[in-house]
Parts: C-alpha cells; structure tokens; sequence
C-alpha cells in the first residue's frame, strides 16, 4: 500500500526554471524542471511532484549536486525521496530532468500538429494536466488541488530555428544553437499557479502595440499563423489595448503591467487564459474580452480549488458584460443588460454552481453555471451593492487576495469585510444552493390623512428546496406606474412572503418587477392582493426627537386596530410612566401622560398584541423607520425621545409683538424675555404672568399660581430671570 502524500500545503515552491526541447518530428520532449522549494512543515522527508510516466527521469538532485531516489507511484504521481528530515523554514533545489514521447490529456494538454506546412506545439494545461508535459507541484487529477502555490518562472523552449516559441512573461533573449536550433528564453517575476504555464511553437507572425498607464507603456503582443494574419483579425486582437484601459477603470490597473500581455494564436477552440499570454483560436471579440478579463480573474486572483472554478470563469465572463457596457466611451447600460441577456443560462439556472464532484471536468467547466449562472452572480451582487460599492468590493478582494488564490468563503468574506453586505446568505443561495427565485406580486392602494400608500405582498413560489433554506433574499427594485409619471422603489425581500407599506405619490396603476433585470429569477407573475398586517405610520414625537415636558404621544396605523393601554408601554428615567390612552382620527391613538414628564430619555413600545379591526392580523412593527416592519406580522414597534429641562425665563425670542418670534421661546433668557413677561403682566394674561403666590423661595406656596397677578409673580419671575437658562 502507498503511503499518502505530504499536503499540498506542506512545502511552498518560491521559483521553477523550466527549460524544455521539442522534436516536432518524433513529438518527443527533453528538458529540465528545477525547482526551489521552501518547507513549510517540520518533519518533511519526502516531496511529491506530477509527471506521466511516459516520460523517464533521466536525473534528479537536490541542491545541485546530491542524487535522490524517484519513486513512480501512479500513471501521474512521483514521489521524491529527500535526503534527510526538513524543517520548517528551510528551503532545498530540486532538479528534474526528464524525456519522452508526449501523451496528451484535457482538452489537448500538449498537442504537436501543424499548421500552415509549419509544426506546431502547444500546450493547455487546465485543470490538472500540467503533469502531461513538464515535472511540478500540483494536485492530483479529481482533487480540488490548491492553486494557492505560486511561483516566479524562467522558462527557456528550444525549437527549429525557423520556429517562434512564446510563453508566459518577458522574452530575455533569442539564442542561436546547433544544428539550426533556436532557444527562447522568458521570465515571469509576478507569482503564477502550475496549470498557467504555457508555450506555443510554430511560425507566427508577430505584432506589437503599446498600452499606456500612469507610469508609462506596456507591450500588448499578437502572434498570428501566417495564414490568419490579415488586417481584421489583427485589429480584433488590438482591441485589448482598449479593454485594458476599461478594465482598469472597474477592477484597478492590469495586475502584470510590468510585463506584457499577449494572444497568440493556438490549435485548441475559444481560449485559454495563460498568464500574461492567452491562446485564443478565434478573433470573436467576446472571446477576447473574457480571456483578458481572466488575467484579473483567474490569474491575479485565482479559483484556490477547482470547486471555486466559478470565480475565474464568472469574473472573466461578466468581463465581457463590462466591455459592451463601456467599450464606446460611456456607460451604456443597454449593452449592459443585453449582454447579461445573452448569458441567461437557460434550463441550466436551477442548478448548483459550487462544483462539489471535481472529478468530472465537464462538471468543472459546465457553460450554464460555471460561466453563465457565475457571470450573473457577480452582476446580482453589482447589483445589490450598486456601482461604486461593488468596485470597492473588488479592489478590496484583490488587495487581499493578488498573486494568490482564493475559495468561495474568502471571496464572501472580502466583500462583506468591505462592503458590509450580508454575503453568507447571497453565496448559500446562488453558489451552494440550487434554483432561482420565481416571484409573485399583488398590490392596492390606500390613502391615509392624504398620503398614498402601496400595499405590496411579495411571495417565492420556487421549490422549498431552492435557495438557501428554501428562499432568496434580495433587494428587489420595483417601476411604478401612476398619475404623476414612473417611479422606482426598492425593497429587501428575504422570505418566502412578505408584505410592505410604502409611501408613493400618487395611486398606482401597474408595477414592473426587477425592471432593469439585476435578478436571475423565473417568470415573474402577479395575483390578488392578500392583505397584510397593520403597520406604524406615524409617530409624535418622532424617533429620536426632543419632547416638550406637557407633550404627548401620537401613533397612527395602516387601518383601523384594535388597541388597549396594555398594547403600549412608555417608560423614562424613574422608569414606567402612567398615561391614558384615547382615540385619534384616521387610524390613531395617542398617550396623554398623567403628569409633565421630568427631563430624560423615553422609549415608548408599542406592542404586536394590537391588531387589525379586521381579520385580528398581527402588528408588523419593527422600527423605528416607517413604514415600520420586516414584512412579517409580529415585532413591537419602538421608539426613543429625549425630554430637556426646561428654562422658565425663555419666553420670547423678540420683544416686539409684530415680530413672529414674539412670544416665541429661543433658549435663552435675555432682554426680550424680560420686556414680554412686563408686557404680559400689564396687560394681566394670567397664562404666562400668574406664576406664584409668594415671593418668599422658603414659603411653601413659592411657584405655586394663585388666580392672580400681583407683585409675587414679578419678582418670582425676576428670580428666575436672574438664574438664567442652562
């Protein structure tokens, strides 16, 4: 029985120095792989690389010199056995070198044909296959693997000297050799995942155009069969100069603007993102633009585990989406949605996008979820959050995550860290749950004192299965059609019923749906309005308001409730208040107080044991905001207000009576008080004027009115004119 491997995460490789010979003529390879491996786990005796056994390991050292043993543990898998214990920390070199005829395996992971009368070899390593062409690191095939291991490259591939080899980074140099052989020498400092390897040999035509940054110019560089290079295909491949620099306005600036970015052309279909260098079989714009949204990610940030495949292939296919939305100078949002359109995924929408068994590649790179149903998961989310917020979203998820890889969880983490959006659930229903929302709406309007209120009852008629536990929660954007013109109104719906209340301008005639289609969901349809439960329209004092010791307290509903005093709870600083409760017109109540309140704060509950008049529906009333509630029957409805001391001398803010402020208090005591309460006293206006009985502060009936105006309540108010306000 084989002994496992050590773990993916065990050793960290910092660089590999692939140099690599290929005979077209026997479809044969001859090369080296050396390796600089840091280890990550004390205790490590053994290190396990991937290479097909149709290849044979000619020599393998460590450190340049000491030989170590090879041991061949399945069609794909060596196990090297190191010559001593590693510790943590340490770091060693492994060379492999290596040859034979290639097996090809994938989608054609290393293909010798032609093309033109020209040999022609390339290589497509995605997801497992790197194994099939050069010795590495890597998972094994039906793993989820781990492609969080980067490392820096040099890549050297000899040819035919009348051949063009490209590959991933920077070309170093061009060496002549024997026998009319040509090396081509390339170098990557920025961190690349094992599968992004890649290089392409035959006769190409080659061209090259700039791209301009903040800090100067970049290459963008085209290689083309002889036989496709004309002036349109070329020009298609050029677009890239401009989706760089819209891209860049979305996701940040091209993460390998220190190096290149090329298409070059290959023998396989569609494209394929290599680092800095795609092969791309067709000239289809929407191609390109995918397979350079890729390089943000993919490559940058790349899927940790081929179970997170959506993030590569979900990015760079709303890539396109953004291209169209911007690729004329603005921000068309009709090509937007067009696009999005085109990307519906159909019959494939209900199912799971999370790739939960890795070792069905179809399931891996499944075009209706892994691609279509993906791309709409980034767009619902834009969606959610709104422009802005989702692009710092992105930026925040690739400042933590660049050069790396990253898992589904890590992607909902960053942007819930940034953007405070509840992303456990948004990710359980459109990554790990199945379906989508099929919404159903029904509405009537009321009038309340004048203003217009939607009634709106919301319901998922999905399978219970779909989402997660069963239900979608989104914010849903609703077009309203009445008297006074459109108007839109947005809602968060995350039950499978709900009901809302919302103000609108007028009665409403119609309503469309998630009209700009931010939503994957299903045949959205309407019915009768169900009724819903009473809500809190209105409240006196308001939410956080400051409170006049005499006032009292005023709640209005929806319709009409049944409610008692026991309904409704108000407390303050020496805790609960004593009221009496009575009807006020139009759906209300209001709560006299017994005696002035003392200065503090308050909280007033009103209690979801009122209910309808009719039908003994239960309050929604979660608050404060009103409308209040969550669309649920049930919850108390709470509010806070504040009670400040009062000052007895602030009687008015002008002593002139044809200034409005006259007799108005300003919160302060100054001159214009004095000269109103002397007029008020002249004029014996026993409501501001009569304030005490004597004007002894040690007499018990100092502050106390007595039905008169006398020389008492003069200097009692002098007293209080001298003190002054807080």
């Amino acid at each position: 029985m084989v002994s496992p491997a050590e773990a993916l995460g065990a050793t960290d490789v910092l660089h590999c120095n692939l140099d690599i010979e290929v005979f077209p003529s026997t479809e044969t390879i001859v090369g080296s792989n050396t390796m600089q491996v840091r280890v990550l786990e004390s205790g490590l005796t053994e290190f396990t690389i991937r290479l097909r056994n149709n290849f044979t390991i000619g020599s393998a050292t460590i450190d340049g010199s000491t030989p170590v043993t090879v041991q061949e543990i399945d069609t794909s898998t060596r196990r090297v056995v190191l010559p001593r214990s590693y510790s943590a920390g340490e770091e060693f070199s492994l060379r492999i070198a290596y040859s034979g005829q290639v097996v090809s395996r994938g989608f054609g992971s290393i293909e010798f044909t032609s093309q033109g009368g020209f040999p022609l070899v390339s290589s497509l390593s995605e997801p497992y296959f790197a194994y099939t062409w050069w010795p590495c690191k890597d998972g094994a095939f039906a793993d989820p693997g781990d492609n969080a291991d980067k490392f820096t490259l040099d890549f050297a591939i000899t040819a035919p000297s009348d051949l063009r080899s490209v590959a991933n980074g920077v070309l170093m140099g061009i060496d002549s050799l024997s026998g009319s052989r040509s090396r081509y020498r390339w170098h990557s400092d920025y961190p690349i995942s094992t599968y992004l390897v890649a290089f392409s040999t035959t006769r190409y035509n080659t061209y090259t155009q700039n791209y301009t940054h903040a800090g100067g110019t970049m290459p963008v560089e085209i290689n083309l069969y002889p036989s496709s290079d004309t002036p349109s295909n070329r020009a298609a491949w050029f677009r890239t100069v401009d989706m760089l620099g819209v891209y860049r306005d979305v996701y940040g600036e091209y993460p390998f603007i220190n190096e290149k970015y090329g298409v070059y052309e290959f023998p396989f279909g569609g494209g394929m993102e290599h680092q800095t260098n795609t092969g791309q079989g067709t000239f289809d714009e929407g191609v390109t633009a995918h397979e350079l949204g890729h390089q943000w990610w993919g490559d940058m940030v790349t899927c940790r585990t081929w179970r997170d495949i959506w993030l590569n292939e979900g990015g760079a296919s709303y890539s396109q989406a953004i291209w169209n939305e911007f690729k004329n100078g603005f921000d068309d949002r009709a090509s937007l949605h067009a696009t999005m359109q085109s990307l519906h995924p159909g019959g494939s929408a209900g199912s799971v996008v999370y790739v939960a068994d890795v070792s069905d590649i179809n399931a891996i790179f499944a075009y209706g979820t892994t691609y279509q149903k993906a791309s709409w998961v980034y767009h619902m989310l834009r969606g959610a959050l709104g422009d802005q917020t989702f692009i710092d979203g992105l930026a925040f998820y690739r400042a933590a995550f660049e050069g790396s890889a990253a898992t589904t969880d890590d992607f909902g983490a960053a942007f819930e860290t940034a953007t405070g959006y509840p992303m456990s659930q948004f990710l359980g229903q459109w990554i790990y749950g199945s379906g989508t929302p099929t919404y159903v709406t029904g509405f009537t309007n009321v009038a309340v004192d004048g203003q217009n209120y939607l009634r709106l009852r919301i319901r998922q008629s999905q399978p219970a299965g779909d989402g997660a536990n069963g239900k979608f929660a989104m914010p849903i954007e609703f077009s309203l059609t009445h008297a006074g013109g459109p108007s839109r109104v947005r809602i968060f719906n995350d039950e499978r019923t709900e009901h809302f209340v919302i103000p609108v301008p007028a009665p409403i005639s119609g309503l469309t749906l998630d009209p700009d289609n931010w939503i994957l969901d299903t045949s959205p349809a309407s019915e009768a309005y169900v009724q819903g439960p009473p809500v809190v329209i209105g409240a006196e004092p308001a939410d956080g308001a400051t409170a006049a010791s005499d006032a009292t307290m005023t709640i209005r509903f929806i319709e009409s409730v049944v409610a008692a005093a026991g309904d409704f709870e108000l407390t303050g600083p020496s805790g609960a208040v004593p009221f009496t409760l009575s009807s006020a017109p139009t759906f209300g109540v209001v709560l006299t107080p017994d005696a002035p309140l003392a200065p503090g704060s308050y909280t007033l509950r009103v209690q979801d044991s009122i209910v309808a008049s009719v039908g003994a529906r239960a309050l929604d009333g979660e608050g404060p905001t009103l409308p209040s509630g969550d669309g649920l029957a049930g919850g108390d409805y709470v509010l806070s207000f504040t009670v400040e001391a009062s000052c007895a001398a602030d009687l008015s803010g002008s002593s002139d009576p044809n200034n409005p402020a006259y007799g108005v208090p300003d919160g302060q005591a100054d001159s214009a008080d004095f000269f109103y309460f002397l007029d008020q006293f002249v004029a014996g206006n026993l409501a501001v004027a009569d304030l005490t009985t004597s004007s002894d502060p040690n007499d018990p009936n100092y502050g106390t009115p007595d039905g008169m105006i006398d020389a008492a309540d003069f200097f009692y108010f002098l007293d209080l004119f001298v003190a002054g306000c807080p």
